[in-house]
């Protein structure tokens, strides 16, 4: 997991190409704005959810992992928490949806969890399991960017 902001200094670091083009595109973007829903940047390679959710407590949020894509979330306005573990490979899968790139988890060891306020992000990689959409305290509303970035393109968008 990364977690960043747009307000951060740059870092002699470069992302792949396919995170940059994605993080580019929300900042030309008047995300705050726009309708909810899918936008192709390149197509199923690279898009974009804009999403208005309401946090839940943690608890009634699932664990979850990707095998195909990496997620970039985003926030826009509201506060998420989110929560993030390493994957191993022997957590107990509570539904395994892989052939539409995702697979819950019971709750992982050594989970820890991160406030996301607007501006930040959080991308997470295959190797980690997430947890979004939870209440940083009371439930409220998030808007969200959450960009889907197929990993096996990461150099080449």
């Amino acid at each position: 997991m990364i977690f960043s902001s747009v307000d951060a200094r740059e870092c002699p670091c470069a992302y792949p190409a396919a995170i940059q083009t994605a993080l580019k595109w929300i900042a030309e973007h008047d995300v705050a704005c726009m309708d909810a829903g899918t936008y192709e940047i390149h197509g199923r390679d690279l898009y974009i959810n804009i999403q208005d959710i309401t946090t839940k407590p943690s608890g009634e949020c699932r664990p979850e992992r990707h095998n195909d894509y990496l997620d970039i979330q985003y926030i826009v306005s509201g506060v998420e928490r989110m929560g993030c573990a390493p994957y191993t490979g022997s957590e107990s899968v509570l539904a395994d949806y892989s052939d539409k790139d995702f697979v819950f988890y019971e709750d992982p060891e050594r989970e820890v969890f991160v406030d996301v306020t607007p501006g930040c992000y959080c991308i997470f990689f295959s190797n980690d399991i997430h947890r979004p959409g939870c209440a940083a305290g009371e439930p409220g509303n998030v808007r969200k960017v959450v960009a889907k970035v197929k990993i096996s393109r990461m150099t080449e968008v």
